[in-house]
C-alpha cells in the first residue's frame, strides 16, 4: 500500500463517518414520526385485534430501527465532533496527501540519463 493510501484511507473515513452521522439522525427522526404515528393509532381508533397486533409488531420494528440510529450517533458524534474541531487539521491532510502523491507520482516514472559514456565503454569491453 502506497503511504499515500494511508492518508487518504483516514480521510474517506472521516467523509464517511459524517455521511453516516447525518443519515443515522435522518433515520432516528424518520423512527420519531412513524413511533407517533402508531401511538396516536392506537390511541384515537378502534381497531380490531388483528390490526392492534399488526401495528404492534411495526412498533417493535420501529423501535429497533431507532436504537440503531441512535447507537451509530452515539459511535459517530465523536468523531464528527473532532473532524470540526481541527477542521485545519483535516485540511493540512489534504495537503499533505496531495504533496505525497506528487513525490509518487515523481518517482513512478524515473529515469536516468548517462552523462557520460562509461556504461558503453564497459559493456563494450566484454
Amino acid at each position: 500500500m502506497k503511504r499515500s493510501e494511508y492518508i487518504s484511507a483516514f480521510l474517506d473515513f472521516m467523509r464517511e463517518a459524517q455521511i453516516e452521522y447525518d443519515v443515522a439522525r435522518m433515520k432516528q427522526s424518520e423512527a420519531d414520526s412513524e413511533t407517533q404515528d402508531i401511538l396516536h393509532r392506537l390511541e384515537l381508533h378502534d381497531d380490531s385485534y388483528h390490526d392492534m397486533a399488526r401495528l404492534s409488531k411495526t412498533l417493535k420494528e420501529v423501535r429497533q430501527n431507532r436504537r440503531a440510529a441512535k447507537d451509530a450517533i452515539s459511535e459517530l458524534d465523536p468523531i464528527c465532533g473532532w473532524a470540526k474541531e481541527n477542521a485545519r487539521v483535516l485540511k493540512s491532510l489534504e495537503q499533505l496527501l496531495g504533496n505525497v502523491r506528487k513525490a509518487e507520482k515523481a518517482t513512478q516514472n524515473r529515469y536516468y540519463s548517462d552523462r557520460t559514456d562509461a556504461v558503453e565503454r564497459s559493456i563494450r569491453n566484454k
